[in-house]
Parts: structure tokens; C-alpha cells; sequence
């Protein structure tokens, strides 16, 4: 009798702290300790965009990339005076055309990488600002196990990449193209215990990378979850805003979105993280197209954290701003935005 309420105690006990470790949440905040309305400045530029949708700025280069142009996704502007010196990536299928522009890094002023979702090839290309001209200096096609990556950073070591097939968090990829170490999980608070492709797609993210602090962080296209990786210590923090996780419905294998839009960019600085947040739910988007209204292009809110994503400061904008570049020098912001006249604007943090 006394060996079965061991037994009984035992498996109790077990339960528990299962159900404990189940049931585990991850860090909230509900509001930001300070908050700030901020009136953005445009700037002009001699370049028709269709869609400006991403920037990358590296000392005295800029790039800004059009999402849908009618001929190249990329342009270099000398930076801060914004004079124009080159088009690349020229759109089309041909060999040494570009199908998608998913993403684009500098590594140095002069070198530059940049990802072709569609044909799972990261390129390097190289900038003579002198020349006024990028030539493609290397394809580094990825391995067809990484499924569509759809961003990237290239690190010294590595790149890294997010994962969409639920097996992992991200990959650190070769700078050959091969998957070399798979890293982390989803985390989720809902769905443990099904990681798959449909909750895959509805946690992609956004992402960035400082090497300096050795900081990379990802943030949610869909609800409000930001993840820290410090990759120096090998701590990982997970902050849930009041968006929640990413809320979404299972069709034909694929992850259908049902709650808000999330993050629509990030940038980690040397002393803080900064990310731009859209918060509008599908339902209001629907709302929108039943009026015959375009709805919001871009986020409203600029949201800054510390270096392991506790809330610092929300800005509230003027207008909706997609793509991200913070100047601490001159402590601006510099984005890409599609209610404006021009394909950028500026406001000072």
C-alpha cells in the first residue's frame, strides 16, 4: 500500500510540473513607460518608386529598394545629400535578372547583399561610388532544404536566416549556401505541441543583426512578439506584447491570418532596438475594402527597447512608414514611406 502512494505521489508530481512547464508564459508589457508624437519631414529624391519598401544606409551610401519597380528593385543615393549614383538588380527572369527583392544588407560601403526569395539565391554585389556603378560579383545559391527563406543577415561566420518549415527558430547558414546548425523554437504559448509549416508562416518575421553587441532580434509580421538572441552569451528573451501571438486558421495546410498585423521592420543599434508596428486587425483591413478605401501601407508606431526588449518609448507618426534606417549620430529616423510624395521621410528620436 505504502509502495502504490509512492507510485500515486510520483505521477502526481510528474503531472505537475508537466503541466507547469506546458503551460509556462513568456515576458508582457502592456505599455510603454514614456510615449511621444513625432512629425515626419520628407525628402526629395529624382527617382520615381512604385513602392518603396526597404532602406540600408552605410556611412555615406544609402540604398532604397522598390518593391515593385518597373525595371531595377535597387537605387544608391550618396547619404546625407541624397544625389543619385546607381540602379541595379534589374527586374525579369533572366539569368542575371532579379525575380524578387526580398531583402538587402551592407556588409561594407562596398559591399553589398541582397536576397532573391523566388530563386533561393543570396547575391553580392560590389559599389564604386567613383564608377557610379554595382557590378554582381557572386550567387550563392541556398540549399532547397531552407524551403523560401524570405530574409537574411550575412555575419562574419555566417548568415542567418529564419526557418519556415516549424522545425526550428532560425538557421545559421554558410556563406556557401548550406544550412549548418539549426537554432531554437517557436515560441509559441498556444501551439506547442504542433510546429509545422501553417504556424511557421504565421510567426515569420522580421529580423536584424548587430555585430558590434553580437544582437539578433526578430519580430512578428503578425501580432506583437519580439525575440533578443544574444549570440555572445547564448541568452534568448521573449517579450508578448498586448497583440499577443500571431492568431491565425489552419487551410489546406497553410496558416490564414485572423488577428492584427504586426512589426513591419527592426533595426538593432549599438544601444537599443527599434522597431516599426502596424496593429491593424484584418477585420478593419476588410472594413476598408468594403468602402473601396485603400487601407494603411506601412505601421503608425515606431517602438523602442533595450537591448533584452523591455519597453522603452512608443513615437506615435504622422504617417505610416515601412522600411527602417535610425542614424544615432544625428538621432533620426530615416524611412520608406507610401503616403508621402516623396519615398522617404525623417523625424528626430
Amino acid at each position: 500500500m505504502r509502495y502504490l502512494l509512492s507510485i500515486l505521489c510520483i505521477g502526481i508530481c510528474f503531472s505537475f510540473l508537466k503541466n507547469s512547464f506546458f503551460n509556462e508564459r513568456y515576458n508582457r508589457y502592456k505599455t510603454f513607460p514614456e510615449e511621444r508624437k513625432v512629425t515626419t519631414q520628407e525628402i526629395s529624391l529624382q527617382t520615381d518608386f512604385r513602392y518603396p519598401y526597404r532602406i540600408a544606409i552605410k556611412e555615406n551610401m544609402a540604398i532604397l529598394m522598390d518593391l515593385h519597380p518597373n525595371e531595377y528593385f535597387y537605387h544608391v543615393y550618396s547619404y546625407p545629400d541624397w544625389q543619385p549614383i546607381a540602379t541595379f538588380g534589374k527586374r525579369g527572369e533572366g539569368p542575371k535578372e532579379v525575380l524578387s527583392a526580398d531583402g538587402i544588407r551592407f556588409y561594407s560601403s562596398d559591399s553589398i547583399y541582397t536576397l532573391d526569395a523566388n530563386r533561393m539565391i543570396i547575391t553580392r554585389w560590389t559599389l564604386s561610388p567613383e564608377a557610379k556603378a554595382v557590378s554582381r560579383a557572386e550567387d550563392i545559391p541556398l540549399n532547397k532544404s531552407l524551403i523560401r527563406s524570405l530574409d537574411f543577415y550575412r555575419t562574419d561566420k555566417n548568415f542567418l536566416i529564419p526557418n519556415y518549415s516549424g522545425e526550428c527558430r532560425y538557421h545559421k547558414v554558410s556563406h556557401d549556401g548550406q544550412s549548418i546548425q539549426n537554432i531554437g523554437k517557436i515560441p509559441t504559448e498556444e501551439h506547442k505541441e504542433n510546429r509545422d509549416v501553417a504556424l511557421a508562416q504565421a510567426w515569420r518575421t522580421f529580423t536584424d543583426y548587430n555585430p558590434k553587441n553580437d544582437i539578433y532580434v526578430l519580430v512578428t509580421q503578425l501580432g506583437e512578439v519580439i525575440e533578443v538572441h544574444n549570440l555572445k552569451t547564448e541568452k534568448q528573451f521573449v517579450i508578448y506584447g498586448p497583440g499577443g501571438e500571431p492568431a491565425f486558421k489552419k487551410v489546406l495546410g497553410e496558416g490564414i491570418p485572423t488577428g492584427i498585423k504586426g512589426f513591419m521592420d527592426v533595426q538593432v543599434t549599438d544601444q537599443a532596438i527599434y522597431a516599426i508596428f502596424d496593429g491593424l486587425s484584418w477585420e478593419e483591413r476588410k472594413k476598408y475594402q468594403v468602402q473601396g478605401k485603400r487601407p494603411p501601407e506601412g505601421g503608425h508606431f515606431l517602438y523602442q527597447f533595450d537591448l533584452a526588449g523591455n519597453p522603452i518609448r512608443k513615437y506615435t507618426i504622422d504617417k505610416n512608414i515601412y522600411g527602417l534606417e535610425i542614424d544615432e549620430k544625428k538621432n533620426q529616423v530615416i524611412a520608406t514611406c507610401l503616403e508621402s510624395d516623396s519615398p522617404i521621410v525623417t523625424f528626430q528620436l
